[in-house]
């Protein structure tokens, strides 16, 4: 898959560089390492490192770590990381790191992918790498040795693969990001556009076939395995963490509050409530755009990172790597400072109303939860700012391109005028 992307051009080398010097430097700093550890703006029950150490040490002791019902981590990352027993902590700063770069790589394969290996693309690779590796969440996200930075690099290999139409190897990571997180299930409708050479119904059919059968292969094979007690523990999990919302955890989405305050008689309604809210939206999404599947996966992305049950502020690297792939999406964006503005905000003002809470004491949850909805309410903004700009990019590519004069192969300027009106008027009421 990386036969080019593997020979780092000079240009693209220094990006690399300049990251794993940033992340070893704060990895130096236990202080900030630990610190990012407890951030519940970073940290999820289901991607706690403290709570993958853990679980690896009781394993190492002979104990099921899902007996407690406090470990939750997919079954994976535990037979995983007990590979590594009590050298963990010493090897995870380098795992981590790489596993950044891994996702860099990814999304410099998906932009060289769309834009058809074009000279003029290369000049923006080292920026698609940049804005992924120099973005804050995600450098938090690497320093606090969330298992969101695993996640995420599973994801982009996914998608990588997929925009290069391989379906089996696609298939497979899918298959394996789908089980050791549930969103990304809703990501099979795109997923299997994007790996189809063309849209037709029967061609997304079966490539949307083709993933199911992967990800059930997947999970009877390591099934069989865990029974045999070579990888993890699959009797003793609670498969449904992420759906059934066993942890009232403060955190930057929109339910740990609504259901603190909800009567347990009404808890079972609103969870279904709140589950059909992120899953809505995905064919809507998909039929509105099946000409860029690619695009349709960055904005559902962007949805789940929003409105998902355990959300971090790492969930937004992906969609926002993505996004750096879509340069005439990007101008055509209404209030993009608005939106990164706001994003700064709430990245200051999270952790200081969390400490006015629960350190110094001087403040109550309302003062978290009024941060943690500006942040979603701003997401929301977003997501709805890029699709317009998306929906205004392609009534461009319709309407102004057929205005040239294919007699003598120039442009008619007044039917191009002409056209630009009425698509200004349409899109900009």
């Amino acid at each position: 898959m990386y036969s080019k992307t593997a020979k780092t051009e000079p240009a693209r080398l220094p990006v690399f560089i300049t990251a794993v010097v940033i992340r070893l430097a704060l990895f130096q700093s236990t202080l900030i390492s630990s610190a990012l550890q407890h951030r519940p703006e970073l940290v999820s029950p289901q991607t706690s490192f403290r709570s993958l150490l853990e679980g690896v040490y009781l394993r190492r002791l002979g104990y099921d770590p899902y007996d407690g019902g406090t470990f939750v981590h997919p079954p994976d990352y535990l037979g995983f990381f007990s590979l590594f027993g009590r050298h963990l902590p010493v090897i995870a700063p380098y795992v981590w790191i790489l596993l950044d770069i891994v996702g860099a790589l990814a999304l410099v394969e998906i932009w060289t992918t769309r834009s058809g290996h074009h000279s003029l693309s290369k000049g923006r690779e080292s920026l698609v790498a940049a804005l992924y590796l120099f973005n804050p969440y995600t450098i938090a996200t690497c320093v606090a040795l969330t298992t969101t930075s695993v996640d995420n690099s599973l994801l982009l290999l996914t998608i990588a693969l997929a925009a290069q139409k391989r379906a089996i190897p696609a298939s497979l990571l899918f298959a394996l990001s789908s089980r050791t997180a549930a969103y990304p299930i809703c990501l099979l409708p795109a997923l299997a556009m994007l790996v189809t050479p063309s849209c037709k119904g029967a061609s997304v059919g079966r490539s949307a076939a083709i993933l199911l059968v992967a990800c059930g292969g997947s999970f009877l094979s390591s099934t069989s395995l865990s029974q045999s007690g070579m990888l993890c523990y699959w009797k003793s999990i609670d498969a449904d963490s992420s759906v059934g919302l066993p942890f009232l955890t403060p955190n930057v989405g929109m339910w740990w509050y609504f259901f603190t305050e909800m009567f347990d008689h009404f808890r079972h309604f609103f969870l279904g409530v709140f589950q059909f809210h992120c899953v809505i939206y995905v064919i809507p999404v998909c039929i509105r755009l099946r000409h860029d599947p690619l695009l349709a996966i960055a904005i559902l992305l962007s949805i789940f990172a929003t409105w998902k049950s355990y959300p971090t502020l790492g969930d937004m690297n992906v969609p926002a790597g993505l996004l750096a792939c879509f340069p005439e999406v990007l101008t055509e964006l209404k209030h993009p400072l608005f939106s990164l503005t706001v994003y700064a905000y709430t990245f200051i003002l999270l952790p200081l109303l969390h400490s006015l809470w629960l350190v110094r004491g001087t403040g109550n949850a309302n003062f978290f939860y009024a941060a943690t909805m500006v942040h979603g309410l701003n997401s929301s903004l977003a997501i709805v700012d890029v699709l317009g700009a998306s929906i205004r990019t392609g009534a461009k590519a319709r309407l102004v391109l057929p205005a040239v004069d294919l007699e003598d192969d120039k442009p008619d300027s007044r039917k191009g005028e002409m056209q630009l009106v009425q698509l200004l008027s349409a899109v900009d009421p």
